[in-house]
Protein backbone atom coordinates (compact mmCIF):
# COMPACT_ATOMS: atom_id res chain seq x y z
CA UNK A 1 0.00 0.00 0.00
CA UNK A 2 1.18 3.74 -0.52
CA UNK A 3 2.22 5.26 2.50
CA UNK A 4 -0.38 7.62 4.14
CA UNK A 5 -0.38 10.99 3.40
CA UNK A 6 1.86 13.08 5.62
CA UNK A 7 0.87 15.60 7.54
CA UNK A 8 1.93 19.37 6.76
CA UNK A 9 3.21 20.34 10.13
CA UNK A 10 3.20 18.68 13.61
CA UNK A 11 0.10 18.37 15.11
CA UNK A 12 -1.96 18.81 11.84
CA UNK A 13 -4.85 16.14 11.12
CA UNK A 14 -3.71 13.84 8.47
CA UNK A 15 -5.28 14.60 5.16
CA UNK A 16 -7.88 12.18 4.11
CA UNK A 17 -6.58 9.93 1.54
CA UNK A 18 -7.69 10.42 -2.19
CA UNK A 19 -10.20 8.90 -4.32
CA UNK A 20 -7.28 7.89 -7.07
CA UNK A 21 -4.62 6.82 -4.04
CA UNK A 22 -7.48 4.84 -2.41
CA UNK A 23 -7.94 3.11 -6.00
CA UNK A 24 -4.33 2.87 -6.48
CA UNK A 25 -4.08 1.15 -2.75
CA UNK A 26 -7.24 -1.00 -3.48
CA UNK A 27 -5.57 -2.23 -6.82
CA UNK A 28 -1.99 -2.65 -4.82
CA UNK A 29 -3.61 -4.97 -2.29
CA UNK A 30 -5.56 -7.09 -4.97
CA UNK A 31 -2.35 -7.94 -6.80
CA UNK A 32 -0.66 -8.68 -4.06
CA UNK A 33 -4.03 -11.17 -2.87
CA UNK A 34 -3.76 -13.24 -6.43
CA UNK A 35 -0.01 -14.19 -5.81
CA UNK A 36 1.12 -17.31 -4.16
CA UNK A 37 0.59 -16.69 -0.33
CA UNK A 38 3.55 -16.98 2.03
CA UNK A 39 4.48 -20.91 3.04
CA UNK A 40 2.79 -22.29 5.84
CA UNK A 41 0.09 -19.18 6.06
CA UNK A 42 -3.33 -20.19 7.03
CA UNK A 43 -6.18 -18.64 6.06
CA UNK A 44 -6.30 -16.50 8.85
CA UNK A 45 -2.93 -15.02 8.60
CA UNK A 46 -3.41 -14.49 4.84
CA UNK A 47 -7.17 -12.99 5.23
CA UNK A 48 -7.16 -10.64 7.98
CA UNK A 49 -4.69 -7.92 7.17
CA UNK A 50 -6.47 -8.31 3.59
CA UNK A 51 -9.92 -7.89 4.86
CA UNK A 52 -8.61 -4.85 7.36
CA UNK A 53 -6.72 -2.95 4.41
CA UNK A 54 -9.77 -2.90 2.16
CA UNK A 55 -12.31 -2.00 4.59
CA UNK A 56 -10.28 0.73 5.46
CA UNK A 57 -10.61 1.89 2.09
CA UNK A 58 -14.31 0.49 1.46
CA UNK A 59 -15.79 3.78 2.55
CA UNK A 60 -13.78 6.14 0.03
CA UNK A 61 -14.24 3.91 -2.90
CA UNK A 62 -17.85 3.00 -2.19
CA UNK A 63 -16.81 -0.96 -2.00
CA UNK A 64 -19.53 -3.82 -0.81
CA UNK A 65 -17.10 -6.22 1.18
CA UNK A 66 -20.14 -8.34 2.70
CA UNK A 67 -19.57 -11.03 -0.26
CA UNK A 68 -15.61 -11.43 0.89
CA UNK A 69 -16.73 -11.57 4.37
CA UNK A 70 -18.65 -14.48 3.77
CA UNK A 71 -16.50 -16.38 1.64
CA UNK A 72 -13.71 -16.21 4.05
CA UNK A 73 -15.78 -16.49 6.79
CA UNK A 74 -17.61 -19.95 4.71
CA UNK A 75 -13.91 -21.15 4.04
CA UNK A 76 -12.76 -20.67 7.08
CA UNK A 77 -15.47 -22.94 8.65
CA UNK A 78 -15.17 -25.60 6.21
CA UNK A 79 -10.89 -26.08 7.13
CA UNK A 80 -11.55 -25.05 10.60
CA UNK A 81 -10.42 -29.00 11.61
CA UNK A 82 -7.92 -29.06 8.75
CA UNK A 83 -6.46 -26.10 10.42
CA UNK A 84 -6.84 -27.54 14.26
CA UNK A 85 -4.77 -30.98 13.04
CA UNK A 86 -2.51 -28.53 11.91
CA UNK A 87 -1.29 -30.78 8.87
CA UNK A 88 0.65 -29.85 5.68
CA UNK A 89 -2.71 -29.21 3.76
CA UNK A 90 -3.75 -26.60 5.92
CA UNK A 91 -1.26 -24.75 4.22
CA UNK A 92 -3.61 -22.15 2.40
CA UNK A 93 -0.46 -22.12 0.03
CA UNK A 94 -1.73 -25.72 -1.02
CA UNK A 95 -5.47 -24.48 -1.68
CA UNK A 96 -3.87 -21.59 -3.87
CA UNK A 97 -1.98 -23.50 -6.06
CA UNK A 98 -4.68 -26.66 -6.62
CA UNK A 99 -6.87 -23.25 -7.95
CA UNK A 100 -4.03 -21.90 -10.03
CA UNK A 101 -1.15 -23.65 -11.16
CA UNK A 102 -1.58 -27.51 -10.75
CA UNK A 103 -3.12 -29.28 -13.65
CA UNK A 104 -5.53 -29.13 -14.73
CA UNK A 105 -5.51 -25.27 -14.21
CA UNK A 106 -9.30 -24.55 -12.85
CA UNK A 107 -8.73 -20.39 -13.01
CA UNK A 108 -5.62 -19.71 -14.93
CA UNK A 109 -3.93 -16.16 -13.58
CA UNK A 110 -2.18 -15.66 -17.12
CA UNK A 111 -5.21 -13.65 -18.65
CA UNK A 112 -4.99 -14.56 -22.66
CA UNK A 113 -5.73 -17.80 -21.73
CA UNK A 114 -9.59 -16.49 -20.31
CA UNK A 115 -9.73 -13.79 -22.97
CA UNK A 116 -8.20 -15.69 -26.15
CA UNK A 117 -7.23 -19.64 -24.94
CA UNK A 118 -3.85 -19.19 -25.63
CA UNK A 119 -0.36 -18.46 -23.34
CA UNK A 120 1.74 -15.77 -24.58
CA UNK A 121 -0.12 -14.47 -27.14
CA UNK A 122 -1.66 -11.07 -28.05
CA UNK A 123 -2.79 -10.05 -24.85
CA UNK A 124 0.41 -11.02 -22.89
CA UNK A 125 1.97 -8.73 -25.68
CA UNK A 126 -0.29 -5.80 -25.61
CA UNK A 127 0.13 -6.39 -22.20
CA UNK A 128 4.26 -5.67 -22.43
CA UNK A 129 3.55 -3.04 -24.75
CA UNK A 130 1.54 -1.24 -22.44
CA UNK A 131 4.15 -1.46 -19.80
CA UNK A 132 6.36 -0.23 -21.84
CA UNK A 133 5.10 2.97 -22.54
CA UNK A 134 3.90 3.33 -19.08
CA UNK A 135 7.36 2.82 -17.83
CA UNK A 136 6.79 0.30 -16.08
CA UNK A 137 8.95 -3.12 -15.25
CA UNK A 138 7.89 -6.00 -12.86
CA UNK A 139 10.37 -7.00 -9.79
CA UNK A 140 12.68 -8.74 -10.65
CA UNK A 141 11.78 -11.84 -8.91
CA UNK A 142 8.69 -11.99 -10.84
CA UNK A 143 9.06 -14.71 -12.84
CA UNK A 144 5.60 -15.03 -15.34
CA UNK A 145 4.47 -13.31 -17.95
CA UNK A 146 2.91 -9.62 -18.79
CA UNK A 147 -0.84 -10.96 -18.39
CA UNK A 148 -0.88 -12.25 -15.43
CA UNK A 149 -3.44 -10.84 -12.95
CA UNK A 150 -0.82 -9.50 -10.42
CA UNK A 151 1.30 -7.67 -12.75
CA UNK A 152 -1.92 -6.34 -14.30
CA UNK A 153 -3.07 -4.84 -11.17
CA UNK A 154 -0.16 -3.54 -10.40
CA UNK A 155 0.61 -1.59 -12.93
CA UNK A 156 -2.60 0.36 -12.99
CA UNK A 157 -1.62 0.76 -8.95
CA UNK A 158 1.29 2.35 -10.33
CA UNK A 159 -0.25 4.54 -13.09
CA UNK A 160 -3.03 5.98 -10.45
CA UNK A 161 -0.05 6.39 -8.02
CA UNK A 162 1.85 8.99 -10.88
CA UNK A 163 -1.62 10.62 -11.93
CA UNK A 164 -2.24 11.70 -8.54
CA UNK A 165 1.40 13.14 -8.88
CA UNK A 166 0.02 15.12 -11.87
CA UNK A 167 0.82 13.05 -14.62
CA UNK A 168 -2.11 13.64 -17.49
CA UNK A 169 -0.62 10.69 -19.57
CA UNK A 170 -0.43 7.98 -16.78
CA UNK A 171 -3.94 8.77 -15.79
CA UNK A 172 -5.52 8.35 -19.33
CA UNK A 173 -3.25 5.23 -19.78
CA UNK A 174 -4.86 3.86 -16.36
CA UNK A 175 -8.32 4.22 -18.22
CA UNK A 176 -7.80 3.01 -21.44
CA UNK A 177 -6.06 -0.43 -19.62
CA UNK A 178 -8.67 -0.94 -17.24
CA UNK A 179 -11.11 -0.39 -19.78
CA UNK A 180 -9.23 -2.78 -22.40
CA UNK A 181 -7.65 -5.54 -20.33
CA UNK A 182 -9.31 -5.54 -16.55
CA UNK A 183 -12.63 -5.22 -17.51
CA UNK A 184 -12.49 -7.92 -20.03
CA UNK A 185 -11.02 -10.78 -17.96
CA UNK A 186 -12.41 -9.63 -14.68
CA UNK A 187 -15.74 -11.06 -15.07
CA UNK A 188 -14.80 -14.40 -16.53
CA UNK A 189 -12.05 -14.99 -13.67
CA UNK A 190 -14.83 -14.80 -11.25
CA UNK A 191 -16.57 -17.35 -13.24
CA UNK A 192 -13.46 -19.48 -13.32
CA UNK A 193 -12.75 -19.54 -9.72
CA UNK A 194 -16.33 -20.00 -8.82
CA UNK A 195 -16.39 -22.87 -11.42
CA UNK A 196 -12.97 -24.07 -9.44
CA UNK A 197 -14.89 -24.48 -5.76
CA UNK A 198 -16.17 -27.76 -6.84
CA UNK A 199 -12.28 -29.09 -7.12
CA UNK A 200 -10.83 -26.79 -3.86
CA UNK A 201 -13.74 -24.72 -1.91
CA UNK A 202 -10.76 -22.09 -1.07
CA UNK A 203 -11.37 -20.52 -4.68
CA UNK A 204 -14.79 -19.06 -2.78
CA UNK A 205 -12.79 -16.35 -1.49
CA UNK A 206 -10.66 -15.51 -4.75
CA UNK A 207 -13.96 -15.45 -6.72
CA UNK A 208 -15.14 -12.72 -4.18
CA UNK A 209 -11.97 -10.93 -4.46
CA UNK A 210 -12.50 -10.89 -8.28
CA UNK A 211 -15.52 -9.34 -7.69
CA UNK A 212 -13.96 -6.58 -5.69
CA UNK A 213 -11.67 -5.67 -8.30
CA UNK A 214 -15.15 -5.52 -10.76
CA UNK A 215 -16.38 -2.79 -7.91
CA UNK A 216 -13.61 -0.57 -8.67
CA UNK A 217 -14.01 -0.82 -12.56
CA UNK A 218 -15.45 2.36 -14.04
CA UNK A 219 -19.05 2.70 -15.43
CA UNK A 220 -19.13 1.37 -19.16
CA UNK A 221 -19.01 4.36 -21.62
CA UNK A 222 -22.31 4.69 -23.51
Amino acid sequence: MSDPLSCAATGDAPQPITDRLARADAYWLLARAFLPPPRGWLLSQWSEPLLSDLADLAPTLGLDLTRLHTAVATVQAQRAALESAGGPMADWLVAYSAIFLTPPVDAPLNTGLLLEGSLAGTVAQQAAQCYREGGFAPAENFRDLPDHVAMQLEFVAHLLERAEQGDEAAEALAEDFVRHFVAAWAPLLEQACQRATAREPGALVWAALAQVIQQLLPAPTV
